[in-house]
């Protein structure tokens, strides 16, 4: 019995100085081996690593989604809309889409947000979402970041209200800064970069003024928009490619430049 008293005794001695050892915020080393702690600790107190040593806590990302509804579509822009907008035709109906189109030739965000032109068209056709194409004429603006910064704030105040999507220029050569000021108003989820897939680029054929796509491009320019819109964008809708060409008309206003 003296014996069974003194095996007891001896592992509760055991245990206790391995319980203080696994508390303790120290490390004991036989040689190159270190003695490894329990997890009692753990046990009693819960996770006690601080919040900085298990590195960034992760942060939820919700994507928006999406709205397979039929839209009432604004397409307003520049000339760039000559082909572009035959595309958006096809695509709108093959995907259930009311389509009208504004292409203000020479136009640029200083004439946007000057005039009452895109909340005139707003009012008129009652569009659930917007689509502009914007900036081609303004690649080359010297300090532009400056002279244009008011306009683009003011063309994304007046389309605050309805969900949109600003189609950036399809650069043949490098900008002075208008992707950048788009960007820095619309945001990224509203704000879709042709440049990157434009800028020296062989398959986006343009027609002898080196600047408007052709028709062929004008299609692989809205594959990959609509693409973008229904997976990375803020708003999306559906967008799926169409199987063949439409017949509906793209209800086209087109404007004059300011003289």
């Amino acid at each position: 019995m003296k014996k069974l008293w003194s095996f007891i005794f001896i592992v509760v001695i055991t245990f206790s100085v391995f319980a203080a050892y696994s508390f303790s915020s120290k490390s004991i080393k036989i040689g190159n081996v270190e003695l490894k702690k329990t997890g009692i600790k753990t046990f009693v107190l819960g996770d006690t690593t601080p919040l900085y040593a298990m590195g960034p806590i992760p942060v939820k990302v919700e994507v928006p989604k999406m709205d397979s509804s039929a839209q009432n579509i604004l397409l307003i822009g520049d000339s760039m809309l000559e082909q572009l907008r035959w595309a958006v035709r096809d695509y709108c109906e093959h995907n259930g889409h009311q389509l009208n189109t504004v292409m203000w030739y020479s136009s640029q965000s200083m004439w946007f947000g000057q005039y009452d032109t895109l909340k005139y068209y707003i009012k008129k056709f009652k569009p659930t979402y917007i689509i502009l194409v914007l900036g081609a004429n303004e690649l080359f603006v010297s300090d532009i970041k400056t002279k244009r910064a008011d306009y683009v704030k003011k063309i994304v105040t007046d389309m605050d209200t309805i969900p949109f999507i600003w189609v950036g220029p399809p650069n043949w050569k490098d900008d002075t800064g208008i992707n950048d000021l788009i960007l820095r108003y619309a945001k990224p989820g509203r704000y879709y970069p042709s440049y990157k897939i434009s800028l020296n680029n062989p398959k986006f054929a343009r027609y002898k003024d080196g600047a408007h796509p052709l028709p062929a491009t004008a299609q692989y320019w809205m594959d990959e928009i609509a693409v973008w819109i229904m997976e990375q964008s803020d708003y999306p809708i559906l967008l799926e490619k169409p199987t063949q060409k439409g017949n509906m008309s793209s209800n086209t206003v087109i404007l004059q430049p300011l003289k």
